[in-house]
């Protein structure tokens, strides 16, 4: 809902509106068509109570008289500093003002943060405002018109989607500069809040806050990649040379994975008091953190609450500062009659407090984490020790694991874990007992690598069959070139239609190889603890008819005490000689001796498998010098698109947790 009121008038006399978006839950944002100011920001915490999450004022004169602080305001044409206050722009010198020191910041004085917009859109859970910038105002060059939407969902998301048109090329940055405390501004000092900003790399800079040259790995208390206490960064003001330079933090970060188009995600903060995360989106490079470090003590605001120093953190999105004087940075040129076209959100949650202890195979980096951050407020770790393992889940809700065990030791430990989140299918990297007996609940994510998982067992059939590598091989040394036949054969051939394949195990996986195998007019088998309904012409039969009868045994069953060496000697024995062993489900459904054994001995003809009793494998392993054994590392599961699959389906675990719902619980 938007409605409007008169909030004040300028010096001239001119009414200054305020338009409040009100959404379905009740939380609200307040936004001035002087300088498109976001006064207040109001979201639930994590009692349902509304927090104000941004510094603001009654009246309008708090706004003139501290308008270098930008208190809220949309900041255009350029949003952070420019070197000299010049800069050259298809062969001709730009001067512009010099307003801070020797700089220009901002705009300059009396830029766009400092007039009436007008109001050219109202929707329901919008408003747009537009300001229009003749040529060389402020001496930027080109007739400007600025368009900035703000849209604040039912999600307590605020969208603001800024447009441009200029008649000849310009500089266009814009950013808005809101203080943020999720703890309240007038309540706390920013450092109790705790920041995550999602970049590699910043940008040093001198005493005036200019960039001294190229982009560096940050470092000290510039590295927050991990989730910090801004209290803990800011402490190092005075033997931290980035903070010496910026009087504090005042720094651009290089936001990861820009490429112009997508909105990434670009920094997190939240407020231990509240529980209340702002999450911050973009599709602009960079994002500059500035501690507040010169706001004024004993500030009056709004409903009576004092501001101080360092009480809220901006985070603007934007060009990097300066860029007009850099061509190899990103270019904030905007392209006479081409239309900008930039979007920042800034989302409010209340978000469970989690950790990822082993997450680099799940995403190695070629993939987004994106649902889960939505869920939870989370540090990830490519592996995690035993030893770590406590340290890391320490305060932490929610943990997340693939292969990394937790202990019955461990739960009793971890006080606040709340939830567990498998990375997989299996659960036997956790104590189930344990959690139930602590109240901890636990959830895996069935089914979503069937197809990979059947595929891969497929490809080790054909290879163990074909021959695909062998020949492969033999050809790149040389050995068709030397041949005195059009074809040749390193090892028999086998085909597939007419042959028996036993199946161990039908659920998901186990039914979908039984398709492909029909597919190929293989005769099927099945072995499975459960009476299920099979296609026609596949037989259900026990353990030891299936052994004798197929010519590929390939196994899809869970690891239990009933299935824990499943393949033995005894069970070897009844395969027919030349069989063929395949196991994509779990390595101690095998026992490895065993088939090492008859494998060496010619009595099983190949075997391959993608799982081995320990991953990774001791050197030791027989399976390693086996003979005709191909070995993958796991990888049944590792589809892009199957690990795209396997974090959606694991955040909607945690979702459902953290809304009172059950979904693919184990507990």
């Amino acid at each position: 809902m938007l409605t409007k009121r008169v909030f004040d008038y300028t010096k001239d006399g001119k009414t200054v509106n305020c338009f409040r978006i009100t959404n379905k839950g009740g939380a609200y944002v307040d936004v001035l068509d002087y300088g498109g100011i976001i006064r207040s920001l109001c979201v639930p915490d994590r009692n349902g109570n509304l927090v104000d999450v941004v510094i603001g004022f009654d009246r309008l004169s708090p706004y003139l008289k501290n308008r270098d602080a930008y208190f809220g305001a949309f900041v255009g044409r350029f949003a952070n500093r420019i070197q000299g206050g010049c800069f050259t722009l298809d062969g001709i010198s730009y001067s512009l003002e010099h307003n801070d020191g020797d700089n220009h910041l901002h705009g300059g004085t009396g830029s766009l943060s400092e007039r009436l917009a007008i109001v050219t859109e109202e929707t329901d859970n919008s408003v747009t405002l537009t300001w229009d910038s003749p040529d060389l105002d402020q001496g930027y060059p080109g007739h400007l018109t600025v368009n900035v939407e703000y849209v604040f969902d039912d999600k307590n998301a605020l969208s603001i989607n800024y447009t441009a048109v200029s008649d000849k090329d310009t500089p266009f940055s814009p950013t808005n500069h809101s203080y943020f405390n999720m703890n309240g501004p007038s309540r706390s000092y920013i450092g109790d809040n705790e920041i995550k900003v999602y970049a590699d790399k910043y940008l040093p800079v001198d005493a005036a806050c200019i960039p001294t040259g190229e982009p560096a790995t940050v470092k000290g208390a510039l590295d927050l990649r991990r989730w910090t206490k801004l209290a803990n960064a800011l402490k190092k003001e005075e033997t931290d040379a980035n903070l010496i330079a910026g009087s504090g933090i005042d720094h651009n970060f290089l936001v990861k994975g820009y490429d112009g188009e997508t909105l990434n995600r670009a920094c997190e903060l939240y407020g231990p008091e509240t529980g209340i995360r702002l999450s911050v989106l973009t599709d602009l490079p960079g994002l500059q953190v500035y501690s507040g470090n010169y706001i004024k003590d004993g500030l009056k605001g709004k409903l009576g609450q004092i501001y101080n120093r360092r009480c809220a953190v901006c985070l603007e999105t934007q060009y990097y500062p300066d860029s007009p004087n850099h061509d190899n940075w990103p270019s904030p040129i905007l392209k006479a009659g081409k239309q900008a076209e930039y979007t920042t959100v800034f989302a409010f949650d209340v978000p469970l407090k989690a950790v990822v202890l082993d997450g680099y195979t799940t995403n190695p980096g070629d993939i987004s984490w994106e649902p889960l951050y939505k869920v939870c407020r989370m540090d990830i770790y490519d592996r995690t020790a035993p030893k770590d393992v406590l340290r890391r889940c320490a305060g932490a809700e929610a943990v997340f694991t693939n292969k990394t065990v937790l202990t019955a030791e461990m739960i009793e430990q971890l006080d606040s874990l709340r939830y567990v989140g498998l990375l997989s299918t299996g659960a036997n990297v956790v104590d189930l007992d344990a959690l139930r007996s602590a109240g901890v609940a636990l959830a895996n994510v069935p089914g979503y690598s069937t197809e990979d998982v059947a595929q891969l067992t497929f490809a080790l059939i054909l290879e163990l069959c074909e021959k695909v590598g062998l020949h492969s091989d033999a050809v790149h040394n040389g050995e068709w070139t030397d041949c005195d036949d059009f074809c040749f054969t390193k090892a028999p051939i086998s085909e597939l239609a007419g042959r028996t394949l036993g199946i161990v195990g039908y659920g998901a996986i186990g039914s979908r190889v039984c398709e492909i195998a029909q597919a190929f007019r293989m005769k099927v088998l099945v072995n499975s603890r459960s009476e299920k309904r099979l296609p026609e012409g596949v037989r259900a039969v026990d353990k030891k008819e299936l052994l004798k009868k197929s010519d590929i045994v390939t196994l899809h069953a869970p690891l239990t005490e009933e299935t824990r060496s499943f393949i033995d000697d005894d069970a070897l024995a009844l395969m027919k000689p030349g069989a063929i062993l395949i196991n994509t489900a779990r390595g101690p459904l095998l026992d490895e001796a065993a088939v090492a054994r008859a494998l060496n001995s010619g009595r099983l003809g190949g075997c391959g498998v993608d799982v081995l009793s320990t991953e990774p494998p001791a050197e030791d392993n027989p399976m390693l010098t086996a003979k005709n054994c191909v070995i993958t590392p796991h990888i049944a599961w590792a589809a892009q698109a199957a690990r795209i699959r396997l974090i959606e389906a694991v955040a909607k675990n945690a979702a459902a947790f953290k809304a009172g719902r059950r979904l693919n619980r184990l507990d």
